[in-house]
């Protein structure tokens, strides 16, 4: 069975749970969807009009294919496990999920790291820790998280000499390419900065109610 079987088969174990994703314009799933529109393309091409994909699509095809079936393994566990199979529930997670995937994101990019590694993973583990026991009592994690993961994360990233390169960024890039992008966003990008942005005008505002009473 080649990659291609793989992933057919696949998609039928897991269509109900991307359907309803898909259909119900969930949070969860947009930061991946271009991989999976990508894939769908991919595979269309290659089954229905029986189109040789290139060397480099082939690539893009198995990375894509490796980095949703993790993903969606990850959604469907905590969909099992922490929300007891309802997805309206997890979707009022919506946030901490994303946050939880992104950790994921950035201790898979880590391991690509030539020197010790173990203290800073260490770390992300630590924090995705949290972000795990605010999902089993169903809480959506303060969005100060984001900036504490953005302080982490980037002089970790500095120390290995890792680009911090998000998969979603890049087959976002190739979903605009292949003409599958609906709205012009870069949805980790947008996603983390306007958490980021949302944390320092509240403190902002803080600090300023605080000058005033004084």
């Amino acid at each position: 069975m080649d990659i291609y079987e793989d992933y057919a088969h696949w998609k039928v174990e897991h269509i109900d749970l991307l359907n309803t994703l898909i259909n119900n314009d969930s949070d969860i799933i947009k930061r991946i969807i271009n991989v999976y529109n990508v894939l769908e393309h991919l595979y269309n091409d290659l089954v229905a009009r029986d189109i040789d994909l290139s060397e480099d699509e082939e690539y893009i095809f198995e990375s894509g294919f490796n980095y949703l079936h993790d993903h969606i393994m990850t959604i469907e566990t905590l969909l099992d496990t922490t929300f007891n199979k309802n997805i309206l529930a997890m979707e009022k997670c919506a946030k901490t999920v994303n946050l939880l995937l992104y950790v994921n994101d950035f201790e898979d990019e880590l391991l690509n790291a030539t020197d010790d590694f173990s203290k800073d993973m260490k770390e992300l583990e630590d924090f995705e820790g949290k972000i795990l026991r605010a999902l089993e009592e169903h809480k959506n994690i303060d969005d100060s998280a984001f900036v504490m993961f953005d302080e982490i994360t980037i002089p970790m990233f500095k120390r290995h000499n890792l680009e911090i390169n998000p998969v979603e960024s890049i087959f976002y890039e190739i979903a605009e390419a292949y003409n599958l992008v609906e709205e012009k966003e870069d949805v980790f990008t947008d996603f983390i900065q306007e958490k980021i942005e949302e944390t320092e005008e509240s403190t902002h505002e803080h600090d300023h109610d605080c000058h005033c009473h004084h």
